[in-house]
């Protein structure tokens, strides 16, 4: 892959984020590297351990540390004001429980952006994780990736106001354009009939919760449609050749919010085996490119 530019994009998804790691772990069994990733939220996190190269770190967190109750619960909404364990994701399992390792993370040529919804403006800011100084300031900027509308509290970087990068650019295809990559390869983690829809449940508790970020309401009233033009965009790249899609061939029978180990492990298996059965016509593509 060496002086070709080529991005991988890794989407979101929550628990879903367990196919990815599959996808990566996959990867990283046949020493695959990227030289650029730009990702959000869950495909931020996943992307992280697959940088570290920390082979199975992905698979426990989403396979076995699952099932520890700080992980994920309505406990953590009344306890500190996230549906996720914010402080046992970003604090307690990277620093104690299974620890990130932080300086072969940072030693990585690999240019690694994780997008973020800025506040006060609506806008993307794309933070570079890995030129960080601590790993405190990787955690924040992971945890404010991650940071669900409503579900989640905003997450402060140097005076400033973030959520879930997904609300504004949940695909990063444009990012990885602009930063000049000619060719990409996207990790998504819904079916290929997939298309988002209008969701007024979130809109409706948005304009609630987030009174005051007009911007961040919105992106949220226009997100489907800002996921369905990536996809757009991605299947037209995809029949110029100049894209390669791992994505769920298998129908999903996970959410965001799936608890259940077993089905995790399952997802977890179907990114690693679907990605290892398409790793011949990958291969030909990369060599044709």
């Amino acid at each position: 892959m060496s002086g070709k530019k080529i991005g991988l994009i890794v989407e979101g998804g929550g628990m879903r984020g367990a196919y990815t790691s599959g996808v990566l772990e996959a990867f990283s069994a046949h020493n695959i590297y990227f030289p650029y990733i730009a990702a959000v939220s869950a495909g931020a996190n996943t992307s992280c351990s697959y940088i570290s190269r920390q082979h199975e770190r992905n698979n426990r967190i989403y396979t076995e540390w699952i099932t520890d109750k700080r992980f994920v619960g309505l406990k953590n909404l009344f306890k500190e004001g996230s549906y996720f364990g914010m402080n046992f994701l970003f604090d307690e399992l990277p620093n104690k429980l299974d620890p990130f390792d932080f300086e072969t993370f940072k030693k990585s040529d690999i240019t690694f952006k994780v997008g973020t919804a800025h506040c006060k403006t609506g806008r993307t800011t794309y933070f570079e994780p890995n030129k960080c100084q601590h790993i405190s300031s990787v955690n924040q900027i992971l945890r404010a990736s991650s940071s669900l509308p409503v579900i989640s509290k905003t997450v402060q970087i140097d005076g400033e106001d973030y959520l879930d990068g997904g609300i504004t650019n949940p695909i990063p295809l444009s990012q990885s354009i602009v930063d000049g990559n000619t060719h990409h390869v996207v990790i998504l983690t819904r079916n290929e009939d997939y298309r988002k829809k209008f969701s007024k449940t979130l809109y409706r508790f948005s304009k609630y919760y987030l009174k005051h970020y007009p911007k961040i309401i919105e992106k949220i009233k226009i997100r489907h449609e800002i996921y369905n033009e990536t996809l757009d965009k991605i299947n037209t790249l995809h029949q110029e050749g100049r894209l390669y899609i791992f994505r769920p061939k298998a129908p999903l029978k996970v959410d965001r919010f799936e608890k259940s180990s077993a089905k995790l492990k399952a997802l977890y298996q179907q990114g690693y085996n679907e990605t290892l059965g398409s790793l011949g016509n990958f291969s030909h593509w990369l060599n044709t490119i």
